[in-house]
This record gives C-alpha cells, structure tokens and sequence, in this order.
C-alpha cells in the first residue's frame, strides 16, 4: 500500500508538472539574460540596455536580390504596401527617400520653431522660382497647396533634415544598391517575442505570395538573429533528445538487455528534465533557449544515477543494497555537481543564474528518484547485464608519473599563453557570422546608425541635455568634414533647444515686412498679388506660439526617432547620438581623444562590455580555481581514513587543464561560456573519479562501476558532440570543452583513481 501511495504522489507531481509547462512554458533567446545586470558605471548600464531593448531592438532590414531591377522594385512596392495594412503589426515600413505624407503631421505649424530660414527678397524669390517649377512639371495638387502656405518648404527640410541617409540610391522607385532592393521595416515597439517572431514570418509570407520568381530575401536585425536562434535551439534540441534516445535503446537492448530499465531510465531523465523546466519557469517566468538546450544536454548526466543503481545490481543483490552500497559517492558526485552550479549564482548574469538553477534542480530531481523510487520499482526485478572487468592496476610509481604528466603538462601550456581569455562582446552574440556580416552591410547601406559607437549626454533638465547634444554634434561635424564619418544622428535637428527656438522666432519678421518682401519677390513672376496671404499669416502666427517641447511630438511621424534619440530615465534625461559609416576606427578614435567633448561623451559598447565581461572572466575563474581546492582539501581530508581517495582529485584538474589547452591548441580564446562548462567537466570527473575509486577490486574482476562510467561517458561524449557542431556557438563552445574533458576525465580515471596495484590486488 505504502509503494502505490508513493507512486500516486509521483504521478501527480509529474502531471501538475506538465500541465503547469503547457500553459505557461515561454522560451527566449535574446541574449540581454547574459549580459551584466550589475555594472557599476550607469551610463553604460543605459547604453547596454538601450542597445537590447530600444527602438533600433525591433528593426528588421530587409534584402531582395537575385533578379532583375523590375522585379526587385515590384516586390519591394508590394512588401511595403501590404505591410503598411498591418498595423497591429508593424510601425512602418521605408522603401526609398521619398518623403512620405506630412500635411497633417502635428509638427507642421511648428516649422518656423524647428528649421532656420530667410525671409529675404532674394531667398524668397528663388523659393518661388522654384514653386513654379513644380507647378509647370505637373506637380501633385495637394503639394501645390502646401507650396501656397510653405513657398520654402521649410517643414520639408526639417523632415529632409531627420530622415534616414541612405547609401543605397532610389532607382525605379525604391532604394537600390548592387543590384539589390532594400526596405526597412519596423516591428511594433511593444511586441512580445511571439508577436516579433509573428512579424518577421508576416515579411516571408507576404514575399512568398507575391510571385517573387528567382529573387531571395534576406531578413536581419535583432529580432531576426532572436527567432534563427530560437530555431537552431529548437533543432539541436531534437538532434540531441533523439540521439540519446537511440544510445538509450542500445545501452537497454543490448547491455542491460532489459526493456523495463529502459522506462525507468527514461522516467528518471524525464522526471528530472519536467521538474527543472517547471520550477525555473516558475522563478523566472520563462526559460532561456540556450539554457534549455544546454540543461536538457547536462541533465544526461542525470542518467548516470540510474545506471550505477542498474549497474550495481544483480541476481545476488537487490537495487535497494546497490543503492545503499553506493550511497556515499552518489551523494557526493550530485553535491560536488550542485556546489559547481551554485557558483555560478550571484554573477551579475540573470541567464547564468537561471541556467544553474535549472541544472541543480534537475540534478537533485534525479538523483531523488534514483535513490528513493528505483529501488521500490525493483524490488522484484534481477540485472541480467553484460559484465565489464576491472581491467589493469598500475603500480604507485607510474601513477604518480602519470599524474605530475597530465596535470604539469597543460598547465605550463597554458601559463605560456599571453592572451586566454576572449572578453569580446560578440562572443554574447549567436548570430553566425555571415548573418553578422549581413547586418552590418544593410546598416551601412541603409544609414542606420552605429550600435557600437555612441555618444551620450545626460542632465536632470531636458533643455540642458539638448544644448550639450549641439556642443558634440558641433565636434562631430568636424569629422563629417574631414571624411572620417559620413554622418551623426542626434536630437539636435529633431527637438531645438530654448535658446535657439527663441532665437528663430526673434528673428521672424514682422507681417508687414513679410507682405511687402513678398510683393518685391514676385514682381515679373506670374502669381496673384495676395496669392501668398496664408503663408504671411502663418509666420506671423508662428511668432506668438508657446515653444516646442517633447510632448508635442505625441502623434507625430517623428515621435518614435526622438524616443530613440531622447529617453528620461531615472530622473535624468539621455540623449544618444550615433554615428553613421566610420571610415577608418583608428583615425576616428584618435580624433575623439583629441577632443574633450568628445571624449568625455564617448562610448564603445563592445569596449565597456568587453570590459565587464573581463571582470567576470577572471571571478568565474577564480570560483573555479576555490572550488577545485575546496574540492581538493575535502579529498585530502577524507584521505586520513582512506589514503586512496588522495588519487580522486587528480582526473578533475587534469580534465580541467586539457580540455582549455585543447581550445588554445584550435586557436579559439577561453569565454564565460567555456569557463560555463567547466563547471560540468568538473562535476562528471569527480563522478568518475569517485566510482572508479570507491571500488576496491583485483585485476580482471567483474567492476559495477567501470560498467556504469563507461556507458555514461559514451553517452554523454556523444550528446555534447551534436553540440560541438551546432551553428548556435553558444552551444558550439560548450559542446566541445565537454567533449574533450569528458574524454581526459573517463581515461585518466580508469588508470589514477582506480586500486593501486599491490601483491594483494593481483589475482
């Protein structure tokens, strides 16, 4: 009765589990969970953050290609038009430098406050010689009409002025460069990730339907690189769930030769994996992709649990002795797993900190069920497996040459290097490179502005902020001159200050000298006396208007580039400016150090987060280096009772040490992501380490756990191996420090921590 109550409770544990992941399971994968939420300097905490969450976050860049002019502009037309329907969607849409519709803008009484200009005779005619161009080459009506109350098109300048300068140039009607059509379309500001991934399928399926023949399309932005990600996730997932489900069939079928172990197996890793999902959804209310794939990818490691229990049971011993047999290693191999996570908790890194949740919880799940549920659904059930021996014993001396080898070898390696560790920011980045490269060549040509290269200024008055944005920009166009950047994109032309908002109305002149400058500009031109009234009235009405601020760029077409440009946060008021196209970096950064202003207002996002991000390197390292000596002091203690146990430690430093030597001998720099699975290297090691050691057998016996590590091992070697290929290189470095210090922990274990051989182990 006792056994049917437990299983009862596990049913219900495990269904409430389901049930609870299939309404409420999010998975992520934008990379934000991974950067630092513990930077000291606020600034760049605001740059960090704007660069994942601002308006440029949901900017998708679009290239169609491969095909001829015709075809590439109609599909452009039709993406643009059809897209623009879909407002609950998308924000807009830009096809070409075209200006787009502003007669209603709220902005528009404002051009006077917004753009200077001059009332001259001379300025004022040319402005209407030009009016008459327009009118004889059959203009549109309605632009006749706004010539009639803006002969200078002061408003148009203004939006001239602010709109996007693009490299690539208007041909057939959109924008072209190299043979290819570009449009930039811009997801809803507040999209949730399944409404972005909505969008970005919207774009592929509206391109599908519209016949495009030979022409590709090709998508970047975030939330481009967010949904490919999310992909290659999803399918390395599937790749490695039905790889160990086949190693899974095998090991049962034709080692174990059981079918029922088989269930239980896959009960135990199944259970563990529901459980860890369920309870970091939980605490997080969502699960991060890479954390999904690299959990479920360590969470395999959870079937070594049930395998030593298999594996120490047989016709004359029940699973509930082996359990009790092997009690003491099984803890201990879980709680050196679980300490290895818990140092990973408290980094400033909310995406570390989920994935060492995740793996604890899923380990201490599996490691329950092993110990407490296997045994009571064994209770009947004999091992009929396939006997692995103990195989060779080395004497003392070779052992200890061994290990001064394997330890002294890769760490002198390793000390020899000048540079270890990669604190490039890109590393963050699970874009490939080619999507990178992609993206980067659309910004270029389309004049989006840097997401590297920012200068900022802040104060807790707004008017302060925008008078220091015109003292950088004053800097910067000194640069534009001499060719070192093609532009800067700040809110210096979207939102004057005060002062020079104050300074154009002073300068507005009055009605009556504006009539009568307008009655010498059109003598010999063929326009009505009174024809230019409503512009009279209209700049005079201009100069009793209350000056412009932020709030009335509410409704304007240009209100979401001033909200990436200004922001108020934390009480203080931050203005950004980018720059467009830099030349030569080398040049630049020179000229910026030259220049005060400059300087003390520039920041390099990949710099400062390289900066962090070699901060945490060297604290990830250093928690590695204490909880490997933790680890080591522990051994030489429990050591005083059993000297054999001093060989424990030996596999895990030097499993550690070959499998970093292996990434410098590839040429790749150790990242957090490597330091990452180290943590696992560490914790399947002492599990090796510590069942090879534990057993005390002579040469040729029959080994329970060479039996148990061999099939684990092979496992997980094959698992991380699918990671080591993933196109996510996330999951790619992880999968390959695995692997090798898998290997170099499994072999140095069978020959270091195994008996030593003596006159007593021979047979």
């Amino acid at each position: 009765m006792k056994l049917i109550y437990k299983n009862i409770l596990f049913f219900i544990v495990v269904a409430a589990s389901a049930w609870y992941l299939n309404s409420n399971l999010l998975i992520v994968s934008n990379i934000e969970q991974f950067m630092p939420n513990n930077v000291q300097d606020k600034n760049v905490k605001i740059l960090i953050d704007r660069s994942q969450k601002g308006p440029f976050a949901n900017l998708v860049l679009v290239q169609i290609s491969e095909s001829n002019d015709e075809n590439l502009s109609r599909l452009s037309q039709i993406l643009k038009s059809t897209l623009e329907k879909k407002t609950g969607i998308f924000d807009s849409v830009i096809n070409s430098s075209k200006p787009i519709e502003f007669k209603d803008d709220v902005l528009l009484k404002y051009r006077y406050l917004l753009h200077d200009n001059n009332f001259d005779v001379d300025s004022l005619r040319h402005s209407f010689e030009q009016f008459l161009t327009a009118f004889t080459t059959n203009a549109p009506s309605e632009f006749i009409d706004y010539l009639l109350t803006d002969p200078q098109k002061v408003f148009l300048n203004y939006l001239s002025l602010n709109q996007v300068k693009a490299i690539a140039k208007d041909k057939k009607g959109v924008w072209f460069i190299n043979d290819k059509s570009l449009l930039m379309v811009q997801i809803q500001e507040k999209a949730d990730i399944v409404q972005k991934d909505l969008a970005i399928a919207t774009i592929q399926k509206v391109f599908a339907a519209s016949s495009p023949g030979s022409a590709q399309l090709l998508l970047s932005g975030p939330s481009v690189v967010a949904a490919e990600t999310r992909a290659n996730i999803k399918n390395t997932i599937q790749y490695v769930s039905l790889a160990l489900a086949m190693l899974m069939l095998f090991i049962f079928v034709f080692v174990y030769r059981s079918s029922y172990l088989l269930l239980l197996a896959v009960i135990t890793l199944s259970t563990s994996i529901l459980i860890a999902m369920t309870l970091t959804q939980i605490i997080f209310g969502q699960i991060h992709g890479i954390v999904l794939a690299f959990g479920i990818t360590a969470l395999g490691v959870c079937l070594d649990y049930p395998l030593h229990v298999f594996s120490n049971t047989s016709a004359t011993t029940s699973a509930a002795k082996a359990v009790k047999n092997i009690s003491t290693p099984l803890k201990i191999g879980a709680l050196t797993s679980v300490f290895a996570y818990i140092s990973l908790m408290g980094t400033g890194f909310d995406g570390l900190t989920q994935l060492a949740i995740f793996a604890i919880i899923g380990l201490l799940s599996a490691l329950f069920v092993s110990i407490y549920f296997i045994p009571l659904w064994m209770q009947k059930k004999k091992i009929n497996k396939k006997n692995v021996s103990v195989g060779k014993l080395l004497p003392l001396t070779p052992k200890i040459l061994i290990s001064l080898l394997v330890v002294l070898l890769p760490a002198t390696f390793l000390l020899q290097q000048d540079s270890l560790f990669d604190t490039n920011i890109s590393q963050l980045n699970p874009a490939s490179a080619e999507s990178k490269q992609l993206d980067a060549d659309l910004r270029q040509a389309l004049g989006v502005g840097e997401v590297n290269h920012i200068f900022l200024t802040s104060d807790e008055e707004l008017d302060a902020v925008l008078k220091k944005t015109q003292t950088v920009q004053r800097d910067l166009k000194n640069l534009i001159e001499k060719r070192i950047i093609k532009g800067a994109i700040g809110v210096d032309t979207l939102l004057p200050s005060k002062d020079i908002q104050k300074y154009r109305l002073a300068n507005l002149p009055s009605k009556q000298t504006l009539q009568d400058n307008i009655s010498l500009a059109i003598e010999g031109l063929p326009f009505k006396k009174n024809a230019f009234d409503v512009f009279a009235d209209e700049v005079d009405f201009s100069k009793t208007m209350t000056l412009l601020n932020y709030q009335n760029f509410k409704e304007s077409m240009l209100e979401e580039k001033l909200q990436s440009l200004l922001f108020f946060q934390n009480n203080t008021w931050y203005s950004l400016i980018r720059v467009v196209d830099i030349k030569d970096i080398e040049l630049f950064n020179k000229q910026v150090n030259s220049s005060s202003i400059l300087r003390d207002s520039y920041y390099s996002i990949s710099t400062e987060a390289g900066s962090i991000m070699n901060d945490y390197l060297k604290e990830t390292w250093a928690r590695l280096l204490i909880m490997l000596l933790l680890l080591f002091l522990a051994t030489l203690w429990f050591s005083y009772a059993h000297k054999k146990r001093i060989w424990i430690i030996i596999p895990v430093f030097s499993g550690v040490l070959i499998s970093l030597s292996f990434q410098i001998l590839l040429g790749n720099s150790i990242n957090i992501f490597h330091l990452l699975s180290l943590l696992l290297v560490v914790g399947l090691g002492f599990d090796y380490s510590l069942f090879f050691n534990h057993e005390n057998k002579k040469i040729n016996e029959v080994s329970n756990s060479a039996h148990a590590i061999i099939i684990s091992a092979t496992t997980t070697i094959i698992t991380f191996s699918i990671l080591a290929f993933s196109n996510v290189s996330i999951l790619s470095s992880i999968g390959q420090i695995v692997v090798v210090g898998v290997v170099a922990c499994f072999i140095i274990s069978k020959f270091i921590s195994t008996p030593t051989l003596t006159t007593m182990s021979k047979p």
